[in-house]
């Protein structure tokens, strides 16, 4: 089938909407498993079936216990409720199947396998019974395989193809097939179902004839599900995280499923997409390529939000991604095996590598390494790395910083960017986050921000991320901000002085220092609790401490930690410390015979200047 013609192309999940309608109905097993009405899949359900012989037989006995009426003392023999399943309807052929319907399981699955090989394990023993059971078989096999005249043959329930041998066979009823399978080299979850499978037959046969049609009749008569037919996936999701079900599974797993499963064709593009997305979403190994599954999600989220220029919501993440992934499939008339190599892993690897800070496994590094320009990339992308991974107003500037490391790369086949280009688009990222840090602005206006930067890049013309009016508010965030008087503060105020620490050094040559130093501090010149003994000749007024105190002009970074005795110390015995430090900024500030507000706000002039050097605010 040609990849225009999938069903999957003419519908695709939609957003949540308010008022968006869901049909529930309380059915009894007897109603799910008649006729085609209700045939289940599981085929893009990244999670497989996991139930050991532990739940199956839980299971069964709590309803054999409902059958023998033990569930209530007042009540011999009572319905059983079997919690809700919450299925999203998918194409059905009529022409091929007859009248019916299909649906995807987005919560049940386990119970619905397992009903499944109960099922079949019931119908076993009514086959051996031989006689008048043997109608009572054909009846159990019709429930598990439900027959239609002139009509394609159809299972009650299929899951991913590799994951549906066994279970294929058994609700086919050609149970020989088993006997060849080595199921030791199979999936996990074809061993599961297998072992499943033998326990319900196992005690099944242990029951007598007479409990067993007695047990049949109340599984199809008293046993209830609550089926929730929503409008769109989206909602099923919803649903089934707001009953504390699929806490493990994420948006990017319903992703995975879309991009492995449904927008790929041919079995063996599934299962080799499908493997090599596992490996890329193991735990962290970026030597080998894997970078953990939290990255993927972010980078597939990032990436969505820089192709689609749209803030993604929480609740539409599923939707979007989507969006984004067909798009680039109808655009380029490929497949989601082809999105993955071209748009998941290079995007997956880029970001784990930045934000790990191994920029030598760039794929680019070999080409740029030893000059000048990279040199200066290295020291940009470190600031930006310590900002967005320690202050979270600044988060989305990973859009931006992921889409200039795709060019350079080359991921997509174009002219890879060049190292000049790269390295003045950085040097306007760092504006940018600076800017976010301090200055606060909405959520919307970092939005709009980083949409006009992602366009800029593909315009003509130098590219000015903040305006001059944002860098007027940016001068006097520098000076007014009380870096020192938060958690939040002290991170931007920590990344600002390593920065600039870092380009004083690379003026000759010896930016490694920094890049060696295991540990960074921040202090306080002036203690924040300042004794008067230590502190009052060069700060008697309390106001004029509390002014300064926690300001950029009075912070300087360490690579040794001070004590609490020594943080409060004079001046004098400050100077001592500082003078065996790395940071030439803090090295300076021992050239000053005493630490006054004349010599903090010398020390702080100095210290925008530097930064009106770097950036030209």
């Amino acid at each position: 089938m040609a990849l225009g013609e999938l069903p999957f192309f003419a519908q695709m999940q939609a957003p949540a909407k308010e008022g968006t309608a869901s049909i529930t109905s309380r059915l009894p097993l007897g109603t799910i498993f008649d006729s085609r009405e209700y045939i289940f899949s599981t085929a893009t359900n990244v999670r497989g079936y996991e139930w050991t012989n532990k739940e199956a037989e839980e299971l069964l006995d709590d309803l054999l216990d409902g059958s023998n009426g033990v569930l209530s003392v007042d009540m011999p023999k009572q319905d059983y409720e079997l919690s809700q399943i919450v299925l999203v309807p998918m194409e059905w052929d009529r022409e091929l199947y007859g009248l019916g319907s299909r649906y995807d399981v987005h919560d049940g699955q386990q119970r619905l396998v397992t009903l499944c090989l109960l099922f079949a394990a019931l119908r076993e023993e009514f086959a051996k019974d031989g006689g008048d059971m043997g109608d009572t078989a054909n009846e159990m096999a019709n429930m598990l395989s439900p027959p239609k005249v002139r009509k394609a043959d159809v299972v009650r329930i299929e899951l991913n193809k590799r994951d549906n041998e066994v279970l294929g066979h058994i609700l086919k009823n050609d149970l020989k097939e088993l006997e060849h399978i080595k199921v030791k080299k199979m999936t996990r979850a074809n061993q599961r179902i297998y072992e499943n499978y033998n326990l319900l037959v196992k005690r099944v046969a242990e029951m007598e004839k007479s409990d067993r049609v007695k047990f049949l009749d109340y599984m199809v008569e008293n046993v209830y599900m609550l089926v929730c037919v929503p409008e769109s996936a989206t909602i099923a999701r919803s649903l089934v995280m707001a009953q504390g079900k699929g806490k493990n599974n994420e948006p990017i797993d319903d992703f995975k499923g879309l991009v492995c499963f449904r927008y790929t064709t041919k079995e063996r593009d599934m299962y080799k997409t499908f493997d090599a997305w596992d490996k890329l979403a193991a735990i962290s190994d970026l030597d080998n390529g894997s970078v953990g599954r939290n990255i993927v999600a972010d980078a597939c989220l990032l990436r969505a939000m820089a192709e689609l220029r749209t803030k993604i919501r929480k609740r539409d993440q599923v939707y979007l991604l989507e969006r984004w992934l067909r798009m680039d499939v109808v655009e380029n008339k490929h497949e989601g095996n082809v999105f993955y190599k071209k748009k998941v892993e290079p995007a997956s690897l880029l970001l784990g590598q930045y934000r790990e800070g191994n920029f030598n496994l760039f794929g680019f590094y070999a080409r740029s390494k030893g000059t000048k320009g990279w040199k200066s990339i290295v020291m940009r992308l470190k600031f930006l790395r310590e900002m967005t991974t320690n202050i979270p107003s600044t988060k989305e500037i990973e859009a931006i910083i992921l889409e200039l490391l795709l060019r350079a790369g080359n991921s997509e086949g174009d002219e890879p960017m060049n190292f000049t280009d790269l390295d003045a688009y950085l040097h306007e990222v760092e504006q940018l986050g600076l800017w976010m840090a301090l200055t606060k602005p909405s959520a919307a206006e970092r939005s709009e921000k980083v949409f006009y930067f992602l366009d800029g890049i593909d315009g003509s013309g130098k590219l000015s991320a903040i305006t001059h009016e944002d860098k007027s508010s940016l001068r006097e965030s520098l000076v007014v901000t009380e870096f020192g008087s938060s958690a939040a503060g002290k991170k931007v105020a920590i990344a600002l002085l390593k920065r600039l620490n870092a380009f004083v050094l690379s003026q000759h040559g010896s930016e490694d220092l920094i890049n060696n130093a295991s540990e960074t501090y921040l202090e306080s010149i002036l203690p924040v609790k300042a004794s008067k003994k230590a502190w009052g000749e060069s700060w008697p007024d309390f106001d004029e401490r509390e002014k300064w105190v926690n300001r950029l002009g009075n912070l300087a970074i360490i690579s040794n930690k001070a004590t609490a005795r020594e943080a409060k110390m004079a001046f004098s015995d400050k100077k001592v410390r500082y003078a065996n430090e790395v940071y030439p900024l803090t090295l300076g500030i021992t050239e000053m015979e005493q630490w006054n507000s004349d010599n903090l706000v010398k020390h702080l002039a100095s210290t925008v200047a530097l930064i009106d050097r770097i950036w030209g605010l």
